[in-house]
């Protein structure tokens, strides 16, 4: 499995399994957020499993690629 196969896969079990679990919106003012929330946390068990411990890194990772 390609590391893009493995990104898409982790996204779709996640747009399945938010809506189960998060039953009320977690934020409710300001402004709409930029990525929903099943992106970021895709983001953030993609940089787990590539080794990157910061949210910088991260980021930059999926700025970049």
């Amino acid at each position: 499995m390609s590391i893009e196969e493995f990104i898409i896969f982790v996204y779709v079990i996640i747009e399945e399994l938010y809506p189960i679990v998060v039953t009320q919106p977690l934020r409710t003012r300001g402004f709409p957020p930029a990525v929903t929330d099943a992106e970021i946390i895709t983001m953030q068990i993609v940089g787990e499993f590539l080794g990157l411990d910061t949210d910088k890194n991260i980021w930059m990772y999926f700025k970049n690629n």
